[in-house]
């Protein structure tokens, strides 16, 4: 929509907001708004902007899937406060925290979670998430609150520890190639609790992104989402790799090659987010090249589980690669 500016005494101008967003936010004349200035951006936010956020979720029927992906959403957007409404006649529900690690493949390789009454399953299931606690319980309902403050400097140390528990990941399946760590379904276990970390950080920075005025320009605001949902996304790779290696009867050790290279590429990226130049981009677009041909040089030399193991590893070259893209994308 556009507005025409209007000249009031010597050196004012005046802007007229919409009257049917005035009147959903509940602006009246009087009123005192913040305005904030991004670049070539005015921001501006109503008096109610900070006031409480909280939802309700009705989980009755849900698959664990689909409880998790509710209950993320809700938390990635700000919501302070979620009612959860429960079943009461169900008396077990599946443990969501485990949930992947002991179906489908994974069931082939260890244990089988036992399942639990909605409130452990709900408390494990909150514990995930940063800064939330359960904070009252009823028939059928519990309610779960925010119980700390969310700030910029808080998102640019977990942005950092994302980078690094993703470093850590690598080392820890490199390790697993090298010492050849085949039919061990506890690598499985332990990968997917490192990733968790991940995810459990992306949550919390996108929940920080949504919830304060930080000092990102909108546009750079988008970027930083995806990039942070495409490293939420390259994380859950390695568990692939592990059940792979887990499942493998035969010697994965010659994919460490291509595993210490996908290492470099991503490191790369990690130091071009922090410090980017155009020597980096550089660099980066060369050892891009040598992933690529080393994997075309050698893949034929691979069958079974190596080579899904190889197929992973060049996910999260491609990843690396759209995370760069967004990377150099905040540069313009």
């Amino acid at each position: 929509m556009k507005r025409k500016i209007i000249k009031q005494g010597h050196n004012t101008l005046t802007l007229t907001l919409p009257s049917s967003w005035a009147k959903k936010l509940n602006i009246k004349s009087g009123d005192d708004i913040d305005i904030s200035e991004k670049e070539n951006t005015l921001v501006i936010n109503s008096p109610h902007h900070n006031e409480n956020k909280s939802c309700e979720i009705d989980i009755r029927d849900f698959t664990i899937p689909l409880l998790w992906r509710y209950f993320q959403s809700a938390y990635r957007s700000g919501c302070d406060e979620i009612k959860i409404i429960y079943d009461i006649e169900k008396k077990e529900y599946q443990d969501p925290y485990h949930y992947y690690t002991t179906q489908f493949d994974y069931a082939k390789l260890g244990e089988k979670i036992p399942p639990k009454p909605a409130i452990t399953m709900l408390q494990e299931m909150t514990n995930r998430f940063i800064g939330m606690e359960i904070i009252e319980s009823g028939r059928g309902y519990y309610l779960i609150q925010e119980m700390a403050e969310v700030s910029q400097k808080e998102f640019d140390r977990l942005l950092r520890r994302i980078f690094l528990v993703t470093l850590q990941l690598f080392d820890r399946t490199i390790r697993a190639i090298e010492y050849d760590e085949i039919s061990n379904p506890s690598l499985c276990k332990e990968l997917h609790t490192i990733d968790l970390n991940i995810d459990k950080f992306v949550d919390y920075c996108a929940r920080i992104l949504n919830r304060i005025d930080t000092d990102f320009p909108e546009q750079k605001k988008s970027l930083i989402f995806s990039s942070l949902f495409i490293l939420e996304t390259l994380g859950d790779e390695f568990k692939y790799i592990g059940k792979h290696i887990a499942l493998s009867k035969k010697s994965i050790k010659k994919t460490a090659r291509l595993a210490k290279l996908v290492r470099e590429h991503f490191e790369i990226y990690y130091k071009m987010y922090y410090s980017f130049s155009r020597e980096q981009s550089i660099e980066f677009g060369k050892k891009d090249f040598e992933v690529y041909e080393t994997h075309f040089n050698i893949k034929d030399e691979f069958s079974g589980e190596s080579r899904s193991i190889m197929r992973h590893l060049m996910m999260i070259s491609k990843l690396t690669l759209g995370l760069v893209e967004l990377r150099i994308q905040m540069e313009f």
